[in-house]
């Protein structure tokens, strides 16, 4: 039986990319899933959206409000809240007084339209 080959990357050295004024992104993926770091910087343009991808957010550092269809919540670092497919959310710009945020955001399954972003991986993956 042959084995495969599973490289390790660091997130210090993936490619990074602008989202928009105030949001920066590296992603990560794996066969299903796929992984966003993201910098959240004070004066971030909000961009609500939906997608029909199930999403979990978690918050690493800082404090942000995040809009969950008509919640809104104050998170503050270690919170992780589930967003379902189709519903809208956003995340509010965090204040100058809390500086850079900084989340990771799995989505499942695997996000086609961000695939490009994952060419630096060298893995070998199961396309179905």
């Amino acid at each position: 039986m042959t084995e495969q080959m599973v490289p390790a990357y660091n997130w210090n050295d993936i490619p990074e990319r602008e989202l928009r004024r105030g949001l920066t992104q590296k992603v990560f993926r794996g066969n299903d899933v796929l992984i966003g770091y993201n910098s959240l910087h004070p004066g971030m343009q909000a961009s609500p959206h939906s997608h029909i991808y199930e999403q979990i957010f978690m918050l690493l550092q800082g404090r942000v409000k995040l809009h969950v269809g008509d919640q809104v919540h104050d998170l503050k670092a270690g919170a992780v809240v589930r967003i379902p497919p189709n519903m809208e959310h956003w995340a509010e710009a965090p204040a100058d007084a809390d500086g850079v945020a900084i989340n990771m955001d799995i989505w499942t399954p695997l996000r086609p339209d961000y695939g490009k972003y994952t060419d630096y991986q060298t893995d070998t993956f199961n396309e179905s």
